[in-house]
């Protein structure tokens, strides 16, 4: 009986002091020196567990010390998450292979200056936790160039630039020999928005003990390298001056002044004797004659102000018109239930999905978050061959999410999308413009975004498979953003992809918008603090019932008295060919100033965008897409 109660005291003791045993046995290493990395590569920052092992019901947290953590990934076993921070978006990655090693090591992609400093790893399981740290030292090295500016004096002046360094490099110039230049510098150093450093040094280099090789090096002390540039001067560079040119000139600049002085003096005694025989008379005349000149400059300049703010307005009224023709050609799209992404939702209506990543259970099989339509597209040479359009317009409402994707994709791409076996949209069969990481791609949509200074909210789809193009609009300006060819002899079908965002943009919806009156300027229905971005954002309108749709069945439902696309044209198109019998802006300077006028590429290629399509004639047009 009493080596019975023995056991269990000692079993009861073991049981409490395993963790202490365990807190002893186990311990978590990271790197006693600095981790160097460069800007642009991967980096690994590393973290061992030992006795290399993996422990049961881990979590493993890497974080940034600042004045605060800041999280960079987070992994854990329950629930097998596995996710970057907000600011380390596809930039970090874990070992997860090597776990069983004890390897907790981070990657660490596509460094930035701004990744420089301290990490913590941190690991923990429900009887053990320990922590690490680990510091990142982040350098970049850039090209050096030489530049000859020319002569300066009795030297030839020269500079060294270079731009892309981190931390602050150091810049030394060294002549023959390899000795320090003796005469005056001037170096200047800037950072940029990423943080990088860029130097520029001036010289002037004489004849004499400089004369030769002479050199630039710009150094960073933490990778302890540096680059260099190097030109070679010989002594026929350096500019030489006759002492007689140099007397020669010197008189005659003398010669100069005194006749300039002799005239001066001479002009305004004539002025002042002038003067003294005009009469009063004679000094009101000349008065009224001097304002009835400027009276007549004045309004001729003020004419020609109006000219050409008409002239300006009237290309504003040609881009609208364009936005406004394209919207002629609205039709009614909804997505196919049939034709998504498991991890997307679909609403009641058709026109509004959502990312609800929390709500499924195992992972699946695709990877690309893509909804479908069920209206497709039919090319020019098919359209004859069966029922469908081959234009159509659409608004879709992408408000302030930082990550999407719309467009149009071919059928044979819906079919993989159907069959959940598209891991990624393809480069081939998908016509898009999208947004990630808040900037817009193509990178000539971005551009044209950005000096809009307008946020897009709303985006209107405009294809025109006659003329085999993608137009993007911004609905809120009115404005083209994008135009992309569009190849191939398949059905398209348009496509909504809300991507994978994370943090507090996952889940955020997209919508398309319903078909409304063709009648502008209107007000979208823009929620949340996009709607602050452009007071003429229009707004949509209720779509035209059943009825409607059918007895309009050639055209966008866009009203009783909208014209059919393809019969008639857009009543856009008439105010369009009228505008252009205007005379633009060139042709009134040209008028006025007597000097050529450059059209830019953008309003050329705007008015381009804006001429009518060719009509086939003795055919009717086959009715609006329904699948």
């Amino acid at each position: 009986m009493a080596m019975q109660w023995w056991l269990c005291v000692c079993s009861l003791g073991i049981l409490l002091l395993a963790p202490c045993f365990l807190s002893a046995t186990f311990s978590l290493l990271g790197s006693l020196h600095p981790v160097v990395g460069v800007v642009g590569r991967d980096v690994v920052l590393p973290c061992q567990l030992s006795p290399p092992t993996r422990l049961p019901s881990m979590d493993v947290r890497w974080r940034k010390i600042g004045s605060g953590f800041i999280q960079v990934h987070e992994y854990s076993d329950e629930g097998s998450q596995d996710l970057p921070g907000e600011s380390y978006q596809n930039r970090t990655e874990l070992f997860l292979q090597e776990f069983s090693s004890g390897n907790i090591s981070l990657k660490l992609k596509r460094l930035q200056v701004v990744d420089d400093g301290k990490y913590q790893c941190f690991v923990k399981n429900p009887e053990w936790s320990r922590e690490a740290t680990t510091e990142l030292r982040v350098a970049a090295v850039a090209p050096v160039f030489i530049d000859v500016l020319g002569p300066r004096g009795q030297g030839i002046g020269m500079a060294c630039r270079s731009a892309g360094w981190f931390p602050k490099p150091e810049l030394q110039w060294v002549g023959k020999n390899w000795q320090n230049l003796t005469m005056e510098i001037v170096t200047s150093v800037t950072q940029d928005r990423e943080n990088l450093y860029s130097v520029v040094s001036h010289v002037t280099v004489t004849e004499g003990e400089d004369n030769g090789d002479i050199s630039c090096i710009v150094r960073n002390g933490l990778l302890e390298t540096e680059q260099r540039s190097a030109i070679h001067l010989s002594g026929d560079v350096f500019p030489r001056v006759s002492p007689w040119l140099v007397a020669f000139w010197v008189l005659f600049t003398l010669v100069l002044i005194a006749a300039g002085a002799c005239a001066y003096f001479g002009y305004t005694a004539k002025r002042k004797a002038s003067q003294k025989k005009r009469s009063k008379e004679e000094a009101l005349l000349l008065l009224e004659i001097e304002k009835k000149i400027w009276e007549a400059e004045r309004d001729e300049l003020l004419k020609t102000i109006d000219v050409v703010r008409n002239a300006l307005e009237s290309d504003k009224a040609i881009r609208e018109l364009g936005f406004r023709r394209a919207r002629s050609y609205m039709v009614p799209v909804t997505l196919d239930p049939d034709c998504k992404h498991p991890e997307l939702t679909i609403s009641k209506d058709g026109r509004g999905i959502q990312h609800d990543p929390a709500s499924l259970g195992p992972a699946t099989p695709s990877e690309a978050l893509v909804a479908v339509g069920r209206e497709g597209f039919v090319p020019r040479k098919d359209h004859d061959k069966e029922r469908g359009t081959c234009r159509g317009y659409w608004e879709v409402e992408v408000g302030n999410s930082l990550d999407w994707e719309l467009g149009v994709l071919s059928e044979s791409v819906r079919g993989r999308v159907r069959q959940e076996k598209l891991e990624r949209l393809p480069e081939e069969g998908c016509w898009a413009l999208g947004r990630s990481e808040g900037l817009y791609h193509p990178g000539e949509a971005n551009t044209v975004i950005q000096n809009l200074g307008v946020r897009l909210t709303v985006v209107g789809v405009y294809l025109d498979l006659e003329r085999e193009s993608l137009s993007f609009y911004s609905v809120n300006s009115m404005t083209l953003i994008l135009e992309i060819p569009v190849e191939g002899s398949e059905k398209l079908f348009p496509f909504l992809s809300p991507g994978h965002a994370a943090g507090k943009d996952q889940g955020k919806p997209l919508s398309i918008c319903p078909p409304s009156d063709w009648d502008f300027p209107q007000k979208l229905g823009v929620s949340g603090s996009d709607s602050q971005g452009d007071s003429r954002a229009p707004a949509q309108t209720p779509a035209p019932n059943d009825r409607e749709g059918a007895e309009n069945s050639t055209g966008p439902a866009i009203g009783k008295t909208a014209p059919s696309p393809g019969q008639h044209p857009a009543p856009a198109d008439k105010e369009v060919e009228k505008t252009r019998e205007r005379p633009s802006v060139g042709e009134h300077f040209q008028k006025f100033f007597s000097t050529k006028w450059r059209t830019g590429d953008k309003t050329q290629q705007e008015h381009q965008q804006l001429e009518t399509p060719p009509r086939q004639k003795g055919k009717k047009n086959s009715p609006n897409p329904h699948v």
